[in-house]
């Protein structure tokens, strides 16, 4: 090992900018010792303490334990990297994860540690000029800046402002992560008052809630004012409060504080007023104008008028200029399983209880949270082969933890990126969507308010679900107005995560063993069936049908061992097979389909089908590529039944066997200059009579009508 020599650099002398008494080397180093577990957490989250010390992977903050530090007696602060020698003192780890050149910038270093502290700053003495000044930021020093706590007053986060030549500039710093950018999660300003205060003014900015706040009102600010995203922001902290929202006077505040008042809706028993701003006050006019000019700010805040909660759009028609947005080809919709369930797009399971759809939902999440992209290897689910791979979120009402834990293990290998809450072991189900308070209108609750908020800070989210709908409804869903704003929620949490989302729901009535039949066994609920992108239905075929289906599959009949299902309503392209599964031991339905198809055909045969499939596709118009959008394997459901259930390399492949022996050809699109839709070599494409250009051509020209 090599020898070990600590930097100590309590006895630097003063370098670059003069630092105030109040900043000095002991007391900052004092006051990081009593804070030194929070401080080390906040360096290296992925850190932890072991006995007397703190261990991580390096300096890096890798997990590990190859770097420790003291945490107790004289020592503590003094740490020692065993992997390679490098050691040193509390100055000298902070210099080391916040990229300080020591003794160089040992002044800004404390003024950084001093931040973070949250120790008070006394006025700097003037600089002093030194060819070695350190370089300070594009923007220079900064103006102000504002601290950010966390409900017990521990630092989260800070914003600087700037002022520049072109205006005010705001740059937040996330102290937890050691990076110049906002959290993923933003507190409120001022949060250490705001949780223990009834009413709370709610301004845009730092500024307006300190002025507020010197005339003793606790008043607070989400992280970047109006142009803070709402959905990035915690709010729960303002719930069951009164909350007197002040929007600056222009329309940018307006538009902001329309949005917040209806997201602080969603928070139960939270009362909402807002500030009429007088008419006679200047453009951007705020509340820290208001403390400036000797307006009355306790009568203006008494005066506040009580929001009732309706919603609120700002539709921008001039955004929607159909010839200016939708230029070229259109973008090829992106799906969870190809032709099943979209991506961003709410869908609908509907089945009879004790079917099987919650182990079958589960089992979706469990394979995205496992797969790992290939698609030439993607697992079918639902009929068709998984796209995506990324964290699932699934959410039960019904099913307990040790259900959970038993599906789960049946399923193989739990992958890390699962999510899995069993509502009955955390405390119950509780109602997302409930009638607003004094009204039969619907709404949303807290709960909703903070579900949504954790899942649009998930990375990589591809799939939510939430099995099933009723219980964690509050509102009677036969009412065509509450399911369609249901619906209409579901759909922007699509939309602001990214994710599919997928609710189930039971059937009205038992009697479905055909889709149509199970269609109409859900139209109890034609608001949640009209509402959503995508309904698939699971139901048990008649008795006679499923022995049938048992004797072709050589197994012995029991009664609910056959379980059928597919999709019976979806707004534009979908696969319509019907898919047949089989009940395993452990109660998961098996997808059998393809031992039910007719006897697998010969290579040559499959050739032949495919060559005539190419064919037709050219001859009426819309054509198939090899790969990409338009692929044989991306439009494989168009392609006889023996075709689409083969693999995408298998289909890529026999389309080049037939391409290398003259029995297909590439040819060239009007006002294109690649050689790349498939045609046989006396077709209309190969003889330049195509009568089709590129750009207006998607594959929905080939695609089954959709259900009504």
């Amino acid at each position: 090992m090599n020898a070990v020599s600590f930097l100590d650099f309590n006895d630097a002398a003063p370098q670059g900018r003069a630092q105030p008494a109040s900043l000095d080397r002991e007391a900052i180093l004092s006051r990081a010792k009593m804070q030194l577990e929070p401080l080390l957490q906040m360096l290296f989250p992925h850190g932890k303490r072991r006995g007397r010390e703190f261990v991580v992977g390096n300096l890096q903050g890798e997990p590990g334990d190859s770097l420790c530090v003291a945490l107790e007696g004289a020592r503590a602060g003094m740490w020692i990297d065993h992997a390679t020698g490098e050691s040193g003192d509390l100055f000298a780890l902070w210099a080391a994860v916040r990229g300080y050149v020591l003794p160089g910038a040992f002044a800004q270093l404390l003024g950084d540690m001093a931040d973070w502290l949250a120790m008070p700053r006394a006025p700097r003495q003037p600089m002093a000029t030194s060819s070695s000044q350190p370089v300070v930021d594009e923007l220079g020093p900064h103006a102000a800046k504002w601290d950010y706590l966390d409900a017990q007053g521990r630092l989260v986060a800070c914003v600087y402002r700037y002022d520049t030549p072109s205006g005010k500039q705001y740059r937040p710093w996330d102290a937890l992560r050691r990076k110049m950018s906002a959290p993923e999660t933003r507190p409120l300003y001022n949060l250490p008052r705001v949780v223990s205060a009834n009413t709370i003014v709610l301004v845009e900015g730092e500024k307006c809630a300190d002025a507020l706040q010197s005339l003793g009102m606790v008043a607070t600010t989400a992280m970047g004012g109006a142009n803070a995203p709402v959905l990035k922001a915690d709010w729960s902290p303002l719930a069951g409060k009164t909350v007197i929202v002040w929007p600056d006077h222009d329309d940018a505040g307006a538009q902001y504080a329309d949005t917040v008042i209806a997201h602080l809706h969603t928070l139960a028993g939270t009362s909402v007023r807002r500030v009429s701003i007088p008419q006679d006050k200047p453009a951007k006019w705020d509340a820290a104008d208001a403390l400036a000019d000797g307006t009355d700010v306790a009568a203006l805040i008494a005066a506040a008028q009580p929001v009732v909660a309706t919603p609120s759009y700002h539709w921008n028609l001039s955004d929607w200029i159909a010839c200016e947005r939708f230029v070229g080809p259109p973008v090829a919709r992106q799906w969870l399983v190809e032709g099943i369930f979209p991506m961003a797009q709410t869908s609908l399971i509907a089945a009879a209880g004790g079917v099987g759809k919650s182990f079958l939902l589960l089992s979706l999440a469990r394979e995205i949270a496992a797969f790992d992209g290939d698609r030439l290897n993607a697992p079918l689910c639902f009929g068709g082969a998984l796209n995506v791979a990324g964290t699932a979120v699934y959410v039960t009402a019904e099913d307990d933890a040790i259900e959970m834990h038993n599906r789960l293990l049946s399923l193989g290998p739990i992958p890390p990126n699962l999510v899995t809450l069993p509502l009955p072991d955390a405390g119950g189900a509780k109602p997302l969507f409930a009638p607003e308070s004094g009204s039969r209108n619907p709404g949303t609750t807290v709960y909703w308010a903070q579900l949504t908020q954790q899942l649009v800070r998930i990375p990589q989210l591809r799939l939510i679900v939430l099995d099933p709908l009723q219980p964690l409804c509050a509102l009677d869903l036969n009412v065509p107005e509450n399911a369609q704003f249901v619906c209409s929620q579901l759909s922007a949490l699509a939309a602001a995560t990214g994710a599919a989302v997928i609710v189930s729901h039971h059937f009205a009535k038992r009697e479905a063993s055909t889709p149509e039949q199970a269609r109409e066994a859900i139209r109890g609920t034609g608001g949640l069936v009209d509402g959503v992108r995508c309904v698939y239905a699971i139901w048990l075929p008649k008795e006679d049908h499923a022995k049938s289906i048992c004797e072709k599959l050589g197994i012995t009949y029991q009664r609910n061992l056959v379980v059928q299902g597919g999709v019976v309503k979806a707004n534009g392209r979908a696969n319509l097979q019907v898919s047949t599964y089989i009940r395993s031991d452990s109660g998961l339905l098996v997808d059998q389909t393809y031992r039910l198809r007719h006897d697998p055909l010969d290579h040559t045969s499959l050739l032949l089908q495919l060559r005539a499939a190419i064919a037709h596709a050219a001859l009426e118009g819309f054509p198939y590529t090899k790969t990409a959008g338009n692929g044989v394997y991306e439009r494989r459901f168009e392609l006889p039944e023996p075709l689409n259930g083969l693999s995408k390399h298998r289909l890529v492949s026999m389309v080049d066997e037939l391409l290398q022996g003259g029995q297909l050809v590439q040819a060239v699109a009007e006002g294109s200059k690649v050689a790349k839709w498939l045609d046989v070599p006396t077709g209309p494409l190969a003889q330049g009579d195509g009568d089709f250009e590129e750009g207006h051509l998607t594959p929905a020209h080939a695609l089954q009508e959709p259900l009504q």
